[in-house]
């Protein structure tokens, strides 16, 4: 079993939108069966993927270890989401699953549950915006977790919403690609539309809009992740 934390300290760089649709991509891929956690007091992922179910296993729920069953994702086979819980949670340990991968969707605020998650998971994984600030994001992460004694050999950032057109993009990706050597994966998440809908559907964007370019980003991540040759990007906006 891998764990995947989706984390940034800073809020609306694509956070929940990778970790849903990461989780997705995985499952649809035959890597499950996939448990996508919301560990995120705003319970942005559960808004979008449990609206109208009502939860009988909440984070709370799992982190102690309760019985209970996750939420089976509507058009996503092999996909269960563990709905969130509106305050922030205790952990000093994740519970045993049957599943083949997690992927946890953490809150922005670094507290000590978060540096257990960061110490224990196979990957962490952060969002970043290409600008200025996203450059900056990225130096206090590394620094943060090297103060908590995470590794950051595990510690890998995803360029989300990019625009090849727009020269700022270009620059930060490039200066990006210099500072985190190794670091930084090698493609990207394009600035798509269809993206940006999915949520309003309450789907990910394989359900949303197969053919779109961020659901062959997603496919494309998944790939990688699993260790597979990532396939060319193929799909338009």
């Amino acid at each position: 079993m891998k764990t995947i934390l989706i984390h940034n300290q800073k809020g609306g760089v694509g956070k929940t939108t990778t970790a849903a649709n990461l989780a997705a991509a995985l499952a649809r891929r035959g890597a499950g069966p996939v448990i996508l956690a919301d560990l995120d007091p705003q319970m942005h992922l559960t808004a979008v993927l449990a609206s109208g179910q009502a939860p009988r296993l909440t984070a709370a729920d799992w982190i102690a270890g309760h019985p209970g069953a996750a939420i089976a994702v509507a058009g996503e086979p092999g996909l269960t989401l563990v709905p969130g819980f509106p305050r922030p949670l205790a952990i000093t340990a994740l519970p045993p699953d049957a599943c083949n991968w997690r992927v946890l969707d953490s809150s922005a605020h670094w507290d000590d549950s978060l540096a257990c998650l960061a110490r224990s998971a196979d990957m962490v994984l952060c969002p970043l915006e290409p600008d200025f600030l996203g450059l900056s994001g990225a130096n206090r992460l590394l620094q943060t977790l090297q103060q908590q004694g995470a590794a950051e050999d595990r510690v890998r950032f995803l360029i989300c919403r990019y625009d090849q057109r727009l020269a700022i993009h270009r620059e930060v990706r490039a200066r990006l690609e210099a500072r985190l050597a190794g670091r930084l994966l090698p493609f990207v998440i394009h600035a798509s539309v269809r993206l940006a809908e999915a949520p309003g559907f309450g789907r990910t964007i394989f359900a949303h809009a197969p053919r779109s370019s961020g659901a062959a980003d997603y496919a494309r991540l998944a790939e990688a992740l699993c260790g597979a040759e990532p396939r060319k990007r193929r799909a338009e906006r």
